[in-house]
């Protein structure tokens, strides 16, 4: 080993990169805790238990649930993924159908596996325009949901993401009367809309908009510590002692009272200065966009779906991908970007980033914009054709059903026709392009090369090669 990690965590830390990405703490000093390993500890006398909470982590809670106006809320220690596993597992037994959206997060794909669930999908909706053109999910409309009940009436739950990675927000509201019309609960992965609650500029949360079960990332876009989220519940369609066993399941039994801390440390603050940090945030948005209505190559994405906290730059006109204008961007300019895919890139903001912060990052931009003229005219040099597709696959085989499957390694060029055996996705986001079981089209090969070709890891993809059905 060249280096421990806990070295080299050291050694950043005193490097002067802006980090335009996850947690939503933003390393920022205010939030110092003293030697973690003082206060690493397990469930002793006077520190209540996580799976049966009576004292000081029941009054965290219940301080949550009357933060969001919830029955409910639960703090998670292992992320927002076991809260989409408890909340699957709450709300279907072994073999059920449920209606999900496409662009769901890889967690959902995984709980589908691992319950032996029956996926009918929601397709985000295609504007035609630019969102189509990046390969950026759209919306889901509550009439594609109406209509995929009423063909499918066993279904037992639906689940979609809202907002998206990019920032794209559906009308939940709108989909959880649908939904409750035919007596089913809704699930939502909030996961990047933790900041919803705490201004009038965002979107109401899916909980306000009548979602059953909504689950939350703490750590993306608010001061807590990665791995730390929560999950809000309503138990008009779904049963409480379920959820909580499913959850005790998907929890570690030793959950961190440091990651427990930082749960607490973030609703303290939210409470005590939350208003007016929140006020300086907006400004710092809108000024920030302000300043880059200037900008003549560089653009940035925006629509009446988005919510103003995910700043999507896109690259298309100057002929780099996003990839490569965020090596750019960290090259020159020391800024580390969220995401990248195809021809544009994220950087995620939070109420932790001051106004410095932003400013810092807008002038990179512009200066960048300012040397991107001499690419135009290059613009066909690179382009890169890779983005996310939402097309209806052809399923051979359910997910669950291909492990007692015999499978055989081949040549990605070589795979069209043949059944995948794994999913195979970009992370970030983590959205299958292809889930095990599907056939892969000439077209998903063409898109898988593409991305390789324009630099992006593919999971599932292994030096060319990727694993089918025997």
């Amino acid at each position: 080993m060249k280096k421990h990690l806990y070295t080299m965590l050291s050694e950043y830390a005193t490097e002067d990169v802006l980090p335009m990405h996850m947690p939503g703490h933003k390393r920022n000093h205010a939030f110092q805790m003293k030697n973690p390993y003082e206060l690493d500890i397990t469930e002793i006398t006077g520190f209540d238990n996580l799976h049966h909470p009576e004292g000081v982590l029941r009054e965290l809670m219940d301080h949550v649930t009357k933060c969001y106006g919830s029955e409910q809320s639960y703090l998670l220690v292992n992320g927002s993924t076991c809260g989409i596993l408890a909340s699957l597992t709450a709300c279907c037994r072994r073999g059920d159908r449920i209606l999900v959206a496409r662009n769901c997060h890889k967690s959902v794909y995984n709980a589908i596996r691992l319950l032996e669930l029956r996926p009918v999908y929601l397709f985000p909706d295609g504007d035609g325009g630019e969102m189509e053109h990046l390969g950026i999910a759209g919306s889901i409309r509550k009439e594609a949901v109406a209509e995929m009940l009423q063909r499918y009436p066993d279904v037992a739950c639906v689940m979609i993401t809202s907002p998206t990675y990019e920032g794209i927000v559906s009308s939940v509201s709108e989909i959880a009367e649908v939904v409750h019309e035919k007596g089913i609960p809704l699930i939502v992965d909030e996961a990047h809309g933790a900041h919803f609650q705490w201004h009038q500029a965002f979107p109401k949360t899916a909980l306000e908009e009548g979602a059953d079960l909504v689950i939350e990332s703490l750590h993306k876009t608010l001061p807590a510590f990665t791995q730390t989220g929560v999950l809000h519940a309503r138990f008009q369609w779904v049963t409480k002692t379920q959820l909580e066993w499913a959850l005790q399941t998907y929890q570690s039994s030793s959950p961190s009272y440091l990651l427990m801390a930082s749960i607490d440390r973030c609703f303290h603050y939210l409470e005590q200065e939350g208003e007016a940090a929140f006020g300086r945030y907006v400004k710092n948005l809108e000024a920030f966009r302000e300043k880059m209505n200037t900008l003549k190559y560089l653009a940035l994405f925006e629509t009446p779906q988005k919510e103003i906290s995910k700043i999507v730059i896109t690259t298309d006109a100057v002929g780099v991908t996003g990839q490569e204008f965020a090596d750019i961007l960290y090259k020159d300019f020391q800024i580390e970007l969220e995401m990248s895919c195809g021809n544009y890139c994220i950087a995620m903001t939070s109420v932790c980033d001051e106004a410095a912060s932003f400013e810092r990052f807008a002038q990179a931009l512009l200066v960048l914009d300012g040397k991107m003229g001499k690419m135009v005219q290059k613009a066909e040099r690179s382009h890169s054709t890779f983005r996310y597709t939402w097309q209806q696959p052809e399923r051979v085989k359910y997910s669950f059903e291909v492990p007692t499957c015999d499978t055989e390694t081949i040549v990605l060029k070589k795979a069209a026709g043949r059944i995948a055996a794994k999913d195979i996705y970009l992370y970030p986001p983590g959205i299958p392009i292809i889930v095990a079981g599907e056939r892969i089209s000439e077209d998903i090969v063409t898109l898988l090369l593409a991305g390789q070709q324009a630099g992006y890891e593919v999971k599932g993809v292994d030096h060319g090669t990727t694993e089918v059905l025997r």
